[in-house]
């Protein structure tokens, strides 16, 4: 490469004898290479990496003065020390090699930058400016890391190295700092921006909750909400009688950038009730916004309200809305859902959004409400706490999604749909999001679609501006997804604004052909060497990556099939609007890691069908794991419906592509393809022939064994469709495959539960129904006693004086204890694995020949053990103690024992195991009746809560008093008898007479008939 002479840089780096000298060979250094890549890669070939960390590494080490005049003495640029420059010009050095792509990732990481830079970004020993350029150079690295070539793009190393706990210590230290310097603030948002790039998994998560990064950036949202004039009128009141009015901050300064706090926050509290209410709970967005009733100040302000009461949509209710409420139009509330709360969500309009008059008070500027008296405002008594209401944030961050634009809008409905579906919000909230959250995504989403001009579609980077759309493009599909999930009314809103044909028209934008993946080499008059395995790894620049473009088409694939799946997880209707858009084609192509070109079944030939997408080198993109696993969910969603599988799925040759995915390397794909197959296995699928053909069952009776629980649950789901089919030769093919005494292991497991339950701090050891227990999908250890509290509180004076803080302390450490411990979720594992394996055995019992389910009665009874089968159904009803050996009796809180009740779901496939029993000979009817102790057990869920076991029970009470032949009349006789002594009879009248459920009555009165009239 022809370029022009250069110092000796290299040489006076070694030989320096002072900051000075290091200092000018640094300056040089830098204005030669900065703008350009090549000179960058000469310089990185011939060594420059390792003695600029040798020189962030020894001014890390040496003795640093204070930040005062000693440091400003020399008169150095920005009143640095001479070894702060050096430093200082080392960072930068680093940030521009960064900043020159995914080529220079590899010599970085194996120089040591990553833990070098961390160590500079802690504001308590760094000068601003210095930790400001750590801070880029950070983002630079994870900007080239995001379009580093597959493979390449794992970005673990720098999470862990960045949420490490001195490093979150810095993190936490950067947010809480209170200048309004540009310099700062600048600071805090490149720190959100890693934050929300870097978050990755519950791990990640919990260490920025716990080190109070979570908390801190709460602190930076309440001071928008200052900013913006929004605070609760009369919250300086309120926090001045419990402690909490020193916690309102200053307003945000201009400089703040308010779409980076809510990414960050977004980021963070994903998935999580502890998290999310760690947000709310938050001082100070509990001291901005409390929760205080609040008087309109004009009585016109409620005529939208009281039009919606008469006409039947709402109802003014005992408890009026809060003060950010009325920030928000009245929304129409159907009448069957506004009963199920005190207080409205929904006030009308008639406030004034001027801020000329506003309400006197020595923090006016914090109040957007006129006419407020705060004095006259009382807080909610601590008796409430039982309708506790929601947090005023909610409807404000609504308020923010209609009131801004762009990335703050989608950043802001990001949160709310977090907290929302944590179970925050309450029920009647689901209708605003429906009016007021939806249709502005949904615009938003067709306002930014917007064509890549041809000069950006090859270019190394992007502008800000287009760089900031395509952020939007990115993030809005995934956030109406996670809204619209499993919700009829959200979906039936993102329907009536047209959606479906953004969605589907996004899919197809993402797979139009790519001019270039990669960046284009600069114009050299020398032949370029190409990439070498020679030299050390510090000197070895390694390939160039992606084009911005290329990546953003790669992240918008993603987003619309997430979108794609929450559409057809409820409604046919939708699934086949979504058909009809030919996005099928898509999520087919979607499900190869080297796509083809997207065509319909009748634009493929038949051969081609489910083969292998396009070669490595594809113009459609390569699919990262993400992309697989997010079409795995959409195929999942789709195949819910028995039609689309018969016929578009089919045609589209879906089952090849989705079994290879099931032999991926990675786990999680697995797991995604597992469960996608759940649905293709049902016995009106097609598909069964050919995937059995091609060895499915091995695969999936290996995948049943393996340690990953979400995969053995995916598995055993999967099988239990797929025998529902077969004849009695495959199914005891796919017994003997998944291993007999493998299965009896998976169904009666429980003394791994007990152990893990027993680890449980002992607040949450309490009698209660595991129906009500949460999916936790937190892997962070759990320290059980550790008491959780604020970094913010920990130099202030006690906070115990503050009966909010009191009760959100509680509340947190509850919830908390309860999501991080690993007992929960190991719970959670062990019952889906026990309903799984007892479906499967329910399903291979179930035929319509009697001669067939009497042998396979028979050979289930051979394999696992008759009596052993009983014993384990039995003990699946039975009550367990954890905890009590040993203990006196009458202990409470943390040293009582733990009551395990038996699982609907468990108690309800176990009926229906004895019914497919009892549906056979008149021998196996006889033997489930001599199960004395099991029929007992299963008496005492007659009353159960779950309409689904009283069905199931009745039903099992109608096959045992059913006779087969007149033979079997005197032996039916006998049994009923029996039932009747058990005082079962007694109890079906009552249920025929009472419950409430049509299909329980039913089954009830012909079980009772059978009993008292045996019938052929």
């Amino acid at each position: 490469m022809a370029r022009v002479q250069t110092p000796p840089v290299l040489s006076q780096l070694k030989v320096a004898r002072s900051f000075s000298e290091q200092a000018t060979a640094l300056r040089a250094l830098k204005d030669e290479i900065t703008g350009h890549v090549q000179r960058k890669e000469w310089w990185v070939q011939n060594g420059i990496l390792e003695p600029l960390v040798n020189i962030l590494q020894d001014n890390a080490q040496s003795p640093r003065r204070s930040h005062g005049k000693e440091r400003s003495q020399i008169g150095q640029p920005g009143g640095l020390a001479e070894e702060e420059v050096v430093r200082l010009l080392s960072l930068q050095l680093i940030a521009s090699l960064a900043h020159g792509g995914a080529a220079f990732l590899g010599p970085l990481h194996a120089a040591g930058v990553v833990p070098t830079i961390v160590s500079a970004i802690s504001p308590a020993n760094t000068p601003p400016q210095v930790v400001l350029t750590a801070l880029r150079a950070l983002s630079n690295i994870t900007a080239s890391t995001h379009l580093a070539a597959p493979g390449a793009d794992d970005t673990t190393g720098l999470s862990d190295a960045l949420f490490s706990p001195s490093s979150l210590a810095a993190l936490y230290a950067i947010l809480s700092q209170e200048s309004a310097d540009a310099a700062v603030q600048e600071q805090k948002r490149l720190v959100a921006s890693l934050i929300s790039r870097l978050c990755n998994g519950p791990t990640h998560q919990n260490a920025l909750a716990d080190s109070g990064v979570l908390d801190a950036l709460a602190t930076i949202l309440a001071s928008f909400v200052v900013a913006r004039g929004e605070v609760v009128p009369g919250a300086e009141v309120v926090g001045q009688s419990d402690g909490l009015a020193d916690h309102i901050p200053a307003p945000a300064p201009p400089g703040a950038d308010l779409a980076s706090t809510l990414e960050a926050l977004s980021a963070i509290v994903s998935s999580s009730r502890f998290r999310s209410c760690l947000l709310l709970c938050s001082p100070a967005i509990m001291a901005v916004f409390p929760s205080v009733e609040f008087t309109p100040p004009a009585a016109e302000s409620r005529a939208a309200w009281n039009a919606l009461a008469a006409g039947g949509f709402g109802n003014i209710r005992a408890r009026d809305p809060g003060a950010i409420d009325y920030l928000l139009p009245a929304v129409p509330i159907p009448q069957s859902r506004s009963q199920s709360r005190g207080f409205s969500d929904y006030p009308p309009l008639g406030f004034s959004m001027s801020r000329d008059n506003l309400a006197g008070s020595s923090r006016s500027s914090t109040f957007r409400f006129t006419g407020v008296d705060p004095g006259r405002l009382d807080a909610l008594g601590e008796d409430e706490e039982a309708d506790e209401p929601e947090s005023p944030l909610i409807p404000w961050l609504i308020h923010l999604v209609r009131s801004t634009g762009g990335l703050e809008r989608t950043m802001a409905a990001s949160l709310a749909v977090s907290l929302f579906k944590a179970g925050f919000a309450s029920p009647e909230r689901e209708q605003a999001f429906a009016v007021l959250v939806v249709p502005p995504l949904c615009q938003l989403m067709k306002e930014h679609d917007r064509e890549i001009p041809a000069s950006a579609q090859q270019a190394a980077s992007a502008d800000p501006d287009m760089a900031r759309d395509w952020a939007v493009l990115e993030r809005t599909p995934d956030v109406l997804a996670r809204l619209v999930g499993e919700s009829e009314s959200l979906q039936r809103a993102v329907h009536e604004c047209g959606v479906i044909k953004t969605v589907a028209k996004l899919l197809k934008d993402s797979y139009d052909p790519q001019p270039a993946q990669s960046p284009p080499r600069p114009w050299s008059p020398t032949p370029e060497p190409g990439e070498s395995e020679d030299g050390h790894p510090t000197c070895r620049v390694g390939p160039p990556g992606q084009v911005p473009a290329y990546a953003h088409r790669i992240r918008m694939r993603e987003s619309a099939l997430k979108l794609v799946a929450a559409m057809s997880t409820l409604s046919d209707d939708y699934r086949e609007a979504l058909v009809a858009a030919d996005v099928v084609s898509y999520v087919v192509e979607s499900l190869s890691p080297t796509p083809g070109k997207p065509a319909s079944a009748k634009e493929k030939p038949a051969a081609e069908r489910g083969a292998e997408g396009g070669d490595a080198a594809s113009a459609y993109g390569h699919n990262p794991n993400m992309v697989i696993m997010a079409a795995c969910h959409a195929t999942r969603a789709l195949a819910r419906s028995p039609k689309i599988v018969r016929t578009t799925l089919q045609d589209h040759g879906l089952a090849m592509p989705v079994n290879k995915l099931l032999r991926h390397p990675d786990a999680e794909v697995q797991n995604a393809a597992s469960g996608a197959v759940v649905n293709l296995l049902t016995n009106c699928s097609p598909m069964v022939p050919p995937l059995l053909g091609a060895g499915i069952v091995k695969t999936l009776c290996e995948h049943a064994h393996s340690l990953n629980p979400g995969l053995r649950i995916n598995a055993l789901w999967a099988l239990k469709h797929l025998v529902l089919d077969l004849d009695n030769t495959r199914r005891k093919q796919c017994l003997e495959e998944l291993e007999p005494g493998w299965l009896v292991q998976l169904i009666s497991d429980d003394t791994s539960e007990e152990e893990a339950l027993y680890t449980r701090p002992r607040p949450e050891r309490r009698a209660t129904d595991a129906d009500d227990d949460e999916d936790m999908d937190a892997e962070t250890l759990y320290e059980e006693d550790r008491a959780w509290t604020w970094p913010s509180l920990a130099h202030t004076p006690p906070p115990s004086t503050s009966p909010r803080l009191q009760h959100a302390l509680a509340k947190l450490t509850a919830l908390r204890d309860a999501e991080l411990s690993p007992a929960r979720k190991a719970r959670a594992d062990s019952l889906a694995i026990q309903e799984q394996g007892l479906g499967f055995i329910r399903n291979m019992l179930m035929l319509p020949v009697a001669s067939s389910q009497t042998d396979m009665v028979d050979y289930l009874f051979t394999e696992l053990g008759q009596d052993r089968l009983f014993a384990i159904l039995a003990d699946k009803l039975k009550v367990r103690v954890v905890g009590a050996v040993g203990r006196r009796e009458g202990l409470r809180g943390r040293d009582a024992p733990l009551v395990l009740y038996p699982q609907a779901r468990i108690v309800e496939n176990l009926a229906y195991i004895l019914v497919n029993m009892a549906a056979g000979a008149p021998r196996h009817r006889q033997l489930v009746v001599a199960q004395t102790e099991l029929l007992k057990l299963l008496g005492g869920h007659l009353n159960s809560k779950d309409a689904g076991v009283r069905r199931g029970l009745c039903q099992l009470f109608m096959n045992l008093s059913w006779v087969e032949t007149e033979g079997d009349r005197m032996p039916c006789s006998q049994r009923a008898l029996e039932l009747e002594r058990l005082g079962f009879l007694a109890k079906l009248e009552g249920l025929e007479q009472g419950d409430a459920d049509f299909g329980v009555r039913e089954r009830a009165k012909a079980a009772v008939a059978q009993m008292k009239t045996p019938t052929v």
